[in-house]
Formats: C-alpha cells, sequence, structure tokens
C-alpha cells in the first residue's frame, strides 16, 4: 500500500509500505480522507529520515477488517484518534488526559496519509468513533482539530454569552470562532492579519473581525466589551508577541489561553503586578483526548454553525505535496486529503 512521509526538508515522498497485520482485537481502516495541519507543515520542513511512520494524523474511514465479537463492522466510516490517554496515570485520574506520559503509546499505524490503517485493539475500543449520520466524511476529519479547540475553551471556562476574542486567523483559530458561536459566546471578535481569512470568518464565525495590519485591536475590543476587554482570549498563532497582545486584551477576572504551539524557548515579560491586581488568569491547552473529540462530532452534528465551511481546498492523495503547500502558503484555510476523489479547490 501507499503512504506519504516526510523526506528531505520540505520534501513529502508517497512510498510503500507493508499491508496491516491485524493481531487479536485489532481492525484495519480504508482511509478515506484526512486533513493536513500545522504539525505536518512542521515535519515537512523539518524533513525526516523516519521511513516507518505516515503523516497525518486527522482521519477518517471506512472498516474493512474487524475483529471477532466485536461491535464494529465492515462498511461503517469512522474517526480515528491520532492517540490514546492510558487513563490509569496520575493525569488521567485527575481529568487532565491531554498531559498523559503514556499518551503516545498507542496510535493507528502507520499514520493518517496512508492508504490503510491499522487501529490497535485499545484505541478501537477508546479512540473509535462512527461518523454521525448525514455527516460527511471531510466534516468529521474535523473532529481532531475541533476537539483541540474544545479542550482550550473548556480550559479556558468559556460560557454562554462570554465575550470571546480569537487572535489568528488560521484554520485553528477559525475553528476556535465556530466554537465559540456554536456555544453562544458573543461577540466573537476574529483577529489577523490576512484579508481573504479575515473575510471567511466575518462571513461564516465571528461577530467582529479586525485587521491588526492597519486597525487597533485593543480600541475596537474595548468598544465592543463595555470598555473591560474581552472575558476569554484564546491565542492561535505561534508567538510571545501574539500572547503579549492576548494579555493586553482580557478583561480583569478574565482567561487568556495559549492556545498556538510555540518554538521552544519562547519568552515573554509579564508584568505579575498586573496580574495580581487584575486577576486575570493564563493557561494553555495541547492537544485534544478522545473525550474532545466526541464532543467535536456531537457539537458539529447538533449545531447549526457550518463547521465544514475551514475547508477550502480538497486534493486527491496523489497531490499531498501540493495539499501541503496550499496550508503552508495560506493559500486558503484547511486542506483535506481524499483517497478517492479529484482535486477541488474552493
Amino acid at each position: 500500500m501507499k503512504a506519504a512521509i516526510a523526506g528531505k526538508p520540505g520534501q513529502v515522498i508517497i512510498t510503500d509500505f507493508p499491508e496491516p497485520i491485524i493481531g487479536a482485537g485489532d481492525l484495519v481502516v480504508e482511509t478515506l480522507t484526512c486533513g493536513i495541519c500545522a504539525t505536518d507543515i512542521k515535519l515537512v520542513n523539518k524533513g525526516s529520515q523516519e521511513t516507518n511512520f505516515a503523516l497525518g494524523h486527522e482521519m477518517v474511514g471506512r472498516i474493512i477488517k474487524e475483529p471477532q465479537k466485536s461491535h464494529w463492522k465492515v462498511g461503517q466510516h469512522v474517526v480515528v484518534a491520532p492517540y490514546l490517554p492510558c487513563g490509569k496515570c496520575f493525569y488521567c485520574q485527575h481529568e487532565q488526559a491531554a498531559l498523559c506520559p503514556n499518551l503516545y503509546e498507542v496510535f493507528p499505524l502507520p499514520g493518517g496519509l496512508s492508504e490503510r490503517i491499522l487501529v490497535p485493539a485499545e484505541l478501537a475500543q477508546r479512540g473509535l468513533f462512527q461518523v454521525p449520520p448525514g455527516m460527511s466524511d471531510e466534516t468529521a476529519a474535523l473532529a481532531e482539530p475541533l476537539g483541540c479547540v474544545l479542550m482550550g475553551l473548556e480550559a479556558a471556562h468559556l460560557k454562554a454569552g462570554d465575550s470571546l476574542l480569537v487572535i489568528g486567523d488560521g484554520p485553528m483559530g477559525q475553528l476556535a470562532a465556530a466554537a465559540g458561536k456554536a456555544l453562544s459566546a458573543g461577540p466573537v471578535i476574529v483577529a489577523g492579519m490576512t484579508p481573504h481569512r479575515l473575510d471567511k470568518a466575518q462571513k461564516y464565525f465571528a461577530n467582529v473581525v479586525v485587521d491588526i495590519t492597519h486597525e487597533d485591536l485593543k480600541t475596537i475590543v474595548s468598544a465592543q466589551t463595555g470598555n473591560r476587554g474581552a472575558d476569554i482570549v484564546m491565542v492561535a498563532v505561534s508567538s510571545g508577541a501574539a500572547l503579549v497582545n492576548g494579555l493586553n486584551n482580557v478583561r480583569p477576572g478574565g482567561t487568556v489561553n495559549s492556545f498556538a504551539g510555540v518554538p521552544d524557548g519562547t519568552k515573554i515579560e509579564l508584568d505579575v503586578r498586573k496580574v495580581h491586581y487584575q486577576q486575570f488568569y493564563l493557561t494553555g491547552s495541547s492537544g485534544t483526548t478522545p473525550e474532545y473529540m466526541a464532543k467535536a462530532l456531537a457539537l458539529m452534528e447538533s449545531s447549526s454553525v457550518d463547521f465544514s465551511k475551514v475547508i477550502t481546498a480538497r486534493f486527491p492523495f496523489s497531490q499531498v505535496s501540493e495539499a501541503v503547500a496550499y496550508v503552508e502558503q495560506q493559500r486558503g484555510l484547511k486542506s483535506m486529503v481524499l483517497f478517492s476523489e479529484e482535486k477541488r479547490v474552493n
């Protein structure tokens, strides 16, 4: 079978992989679609000599081999979690499963950008979800990134009616705005620097958008929040400066979530007196868990918000390099790799 891996820096290679060998309780999924994530971009840009694992972790497929005595059946369309908390460690027992030290020990092989995937038995039991009736496979593939967003919003204690400022107009920022809208936050404000992305946010997810290249974010946020600042700020840009901007726009007693991953060693100056007297909260979130992927699927199924609008391009598997380049060059928002359809760019 074929799978896509990172090669030399900037290179994506489609290469041959051995067919999955099924063990007791395992199942095999034929991949239907897989989203391209910023993590994939980082891996490709860095390059790799690892040939045992495929790129991609936002995957949906069709079961083609099932274990005996399983509730899963051949032909079912399923979302596959990319990793699995152990459920037994200190962090899992304290509802912090994304901090599980065993988080990456159980995962689908070789990865989402592969024609077929082996789903280990434990993952099949606790990290596999049926695509809801009427939901497209492409939309269902958003369960992993949306699960990351929902975990971040929960960490920030978002409530209905809260004002939400999202700093970042990329795919994850747009999903954060979409989730905020679906969860009845308001106003939802998206700040960014890319006009076509801000237009998308304004059309589908945000009440207000701010182009920070020529508009003053603090002035607009203050005007939208009774001069208090935002109740919740999600910083979905990979920079310390963006986090500082978030801290400058949160209300006293509000919460800032450092959501985007940043390079090792990234530091900011923090006015501790301001933290003390304004009593705001600074937290972070990284990754997701099967619990939040299930919440993401339920939210997409029940909400009137069309989360699929963050998908702006589809590429056949043979053009996976183009799918990666599309995201890296910020030509749209999110690209999906389809294993059976022709390229479609919206």
